[in-house]
């Protein structure tokens, strides 16, 4: 099945945040918005994307600097880098573990920094 770009489906996808970088888990769900420590809002249903574990962003001024706040991600511009590469729930839930992994013991690893591309001379031997 082919996705449509402005018609949102829940579920599974990966993108890359960086030409070059390691793919990263995105969910799309109907509902009420989660904060990225998975609490949930009471707040009335719409839709919601969480991308690499993360369901929101720093507010950023007309001249590029933080404000300190935080605003929630929009799935309308994350759904057309994610609708062509849906994945399953297992796939999507080993994303989230080698994230986690990687930011407590390998700060290094490509999958602690999904903002960065990935430089395999730099990458630790595979032995």
């Amino acid at each position: 099945m082919i996705p449509l770009i402005g018609h949102i489906e829940a579920g599974f996808y990966r993108v890359r945040l960086i030409r070059g970088g390691l793919w990263v888990g995105v969910e799309f769900w109907h509902g009420p918005p989660r904060l990225d420590d998975g609490e949930e809002q009471d707040r009335s249903p719409r839709w919601c994307v969480s991308v690499d574990g993360r369901t929101t962003r720093p507010v950023v001024d007309e001249e590029g600097n933080r404000t300190g706040q935080r605003e929630y991600l929009d799935p309308d511009e994350t759904w057309p880098y994610a609708c062509g590469n849906p994945i399953s729930r297992h796939e999507f839930d080993f994303l989230a573990r080698r994230r986690q992994w990687a930011l407590e013991h390998d700060p290094a690893h490509p999958a602690a920094q999904p903002h960065r591309p990935i430089d395999v001379r730099t990458l630790k031997p595979g032995w």
